[in-house]
């Protein structure tokens, strides 16, 4: 602790010849505080609610394309560079009303760092987090150039890690975002920034067999091969522009270009597994020149106007994308027989990887959107789209069919809500979306291939209540149908039936006293598989790796009516148990995971500071994830953290 002290006391001195700042930035991150619903909020390197960017009612919004970016269509391939977003919230439910274009399974929608009026610089560092320990920071900026018109924000980020599964791993991360506004309502944003991954030797995967559960494995110790390190970039640059043009008319447009280039990457598999630590196989896959790319936007007409009582938005919309995969051509070593309880060191193997297949997908959609409010309580929504789609594969190998995949689907949405009383509302909505599937995993026989794009359904609805002027309280259901892709009998992905998630949410949000926050979450899940695999006994009605309960509860307490410089917060998060194979004959157990950590805000010269320490899985639990495919990893164990924070 002392060396962050000193390293902070460093920073402060260095960064104190620059120019005085108004306001902190980072010391004063705090996503208990700073988030509206418990349905998914990040701020920062800090997350809370019952959604990630990952995992939305039991299904991927990253994967399925839908994502954006100020409130843009954004199509993202992988990991946003850290030093261009502030953060995200997931917007389903109230959270997606009065928002053009949502999606039937939730959006993630990321904030981008900008320059304000007023310069302002961070530097954080850290000791890592549960899953990963090692020295980590950043370095951060926002400054004006000449006046309020035109800003530079931006800064690099570093993490040197010793993962909890054993091996090491290094990410760097760099943006830079210039902002112009001309005008009042005018702006025109640039932005770009790199992610990159060295080393990140391939993790084990296990899968199991038979309905004895997984082994118990020591956590930390190394099972990786120091040879499978996984090195990549992701790139991401691109421009957002906003004009108004008078009598309630504007123009927002953007357009983004993504990259990653996979220069190395591994799969470790281990199969058969029995709980005695015994597996019937063991392979290795390698990769090398993978490149997933895309070029995508949006323009946007926008009128508002207000006549009455009644406020009225239309919004015309033109998005679209380019999407570019170059996946295939890989080498797999077949190893044998092998135990997980005996770190077998490898000799890596001669390989060389083949010729890539191409994946190009081309879409544009039309869409007009219509947003009411009244005065009186009464609010609407309804979209429209038309979609124009094509993907095309083409495979390496001269003799395999090049399939074309074209559809034109018309889209829809449409929600309401009502006021019933001061506080008390109802919310329902109904929609009609085209997603993408996700891309074959590791253990598959197609391994990376893309499904064509899907349709899926939805319909919700909910009660929202105000407890207090600061205390909010959201019970909502759903029902959510798309096709089900998962591994057939001989480890093909392809689709094997319909899956339907109906659920019931529950969020309570703000402030029980001045200085005491809560954000508490339920998801009760019924997943539900329905088809020809089913019927057959192929697989089992419960799809893999979903849980049927999951529960999130934060406390964030700062004494003296939220004045004191030092607060503390609690953070319990409970899954029940998982499927663990497509048999369903095999469940991971419930876990609950506990975090404690405490804020000490204090001022030194110019700067403001904060030391937050935290100990994360406080009672050491030791559980396991589940993949969709069936692979089994164990979780983070307990680990001691700290952060320092300045700002100036």
């Amino acid at each position: 602790m002392r060396c962050y002290l000193k390293l902070g006391a460093a920073a402060g001195a260095v960064l104190a010849l620059l120019p005085h700042a108004a306001w902190a930035q980072r010391a004063s991150d705090n996503v208990t505080t700073q988030s509206n619903d418990a349905f998914g909020h990040s701020v920062g390197n800090e997350k809370s609610g019952l959604y990630t960017t990952d995992d939305v009612r039991g299904f991927n919004p990253v994967d399925a394309g839908n994502v954006r970016l100020e409130g843009l269509y954004f199509d993202q391939v992988d990991r946003v560079s850290s030093r261009l977003v502030d953060g995200s919230t997931i917007r389903v439910g109230p959270a997606s009303q009065r928002y053009p274009f949502p999606a039937p399974t939730g959006l993630v929608d990321y904030s981008l760092t900008q320059p304000r009026a007023k310069p302002s610089y961070s530097l954080t560092l850290d000791s890592g987090s549960s899953f990963a320990l090692g020295l980590g920071g950043s370095i951060e900026f926002k400054q004006p150039l000449g006046g309020e018109r035109l800003g530079l924000s931006g800064g690099i980020g570093f993490r040197d890690a010793h993962r909890t599964e054993g091996g090491t791993s290094a990410a760097r991360a760099i943006g830079a975002t210039v902002a112009w506004r001309p005008a009042p309502g005018a702006e025109l944003l640039l932005f770009a920034g790199d992610f990159r991954f060295r080393s990140d030797e391939a993790r084990p995967t296990l899968f199991l067999t038979g309905i004895a559960g997984p082994p118990l494995l020591k956590r930390g110790e190394d099972l990786s091969q120091s040879w499978t390190g996984r090195n990549s970039d992701t790139w991401l640059w691109g421009a957002i522009g906003k004009v108004p043009l008078g009598s309630g008319l504007r123009i927002e447009s953007g357009l983004f270009y993504t990259r990653r280039d996979l220069h190395t990457s591994f799969a470790d598999l281990y199969t058969g597994v029995q709980s005695s630590g015994a597996a019937s196989g063991h392979r290795i896959v390698a990769d090398a020149g993978s490149i997933d790319a895309s070029l995508s936007g949006e323009t946007r007409l926008v009128r508002q106007w207000r006549s009455g009582s009644l406020s009225q938005q239309v919004t015309l919309s033109l998005r679209g994308r380019h999407k570019m995969r170059h996946f295939g051509g890989t080498a797999s070593f077949q190893f044998g027989p092998s135990s997980l309880l005996a770190n077998a060191n490898i000799f890596k193997p001669a390989y060389t990887i083949g010729p890539k297949n191409r994946d190009r997908v081309d879409q544009l959609t039309y869409g007009l959107a219509w947003s009411l409010v009244s005065t009186r309580g009464f609010a609407l929504d309804a979209g429209l789209s038309k979609t124009s789609y094509t993907k095309t594969i083409d495979f390496a190998d001269p003799l395999q069919a090049d399939p074309v995949t074209r559809d034109r689907p018309i889209t829809w949405n449409v929600s309401a809500s009502l006021a019933l009383t001061t506080g008390l509302s109802l919310y329902a909505g109904a929609s009609h979306g085209q997603e993408e599937a996700l891309i074959a995993p590791d253990v598959a026989v197609n391994r990376s291939e893309a499904p064509p794009a899907i349709h899926t359904r939805q319909i919700e609805g909910g009660v929202k209540l105000a407890l207090s002027p600061r205390l909010t309280l959201i019970a909502g259901a759903f029902s959510i149908t798309k096709p089900y892709f998962n591994l057939d009998s001989a480890s093909r992905y392809r689709q094997l039936g319909s899956l339907n998630n109906r659920g019931i949410e529950l969020s309570l949000t703000g402030q029980l006293v001045p200085g005491f926050n809560v954000v508490g979450g339920l998801l009760l899940l019924d997943p539900r598989i329905s088809g020809e695999a089913v019927s057959s006994g192929q697989i089992g009605p419960r799809p893999v790796g979903q849980v049927r309960r999951h529960g999130v509860l934060n406390f964030d307490w700062r004494p003296r009516a939220g004045k004191s410089p030092v607060s503390f917060d609690l953070a319990v998060e409970s899954f029940s148990s998982r499927v663990g194979n497509s048999a369903n004959t095999l469940s991971a157990a419930p876990r609950t995971v506990v975090n404690l950590g405490a804020r000490y805000r204090f001022h030194m010269g110019p700067g403001t500071f904060l030391l937050r320490p935290l100990v994360q899985n406080l009672f050491d639990n030791y559980g396991w994830q589940v993949s969709t495919s069936g692979g089994w990893t164990y979780t983070a164990p307990r680990a001691f953290t700290v952060q320092v924070v300045a700002d100036f």
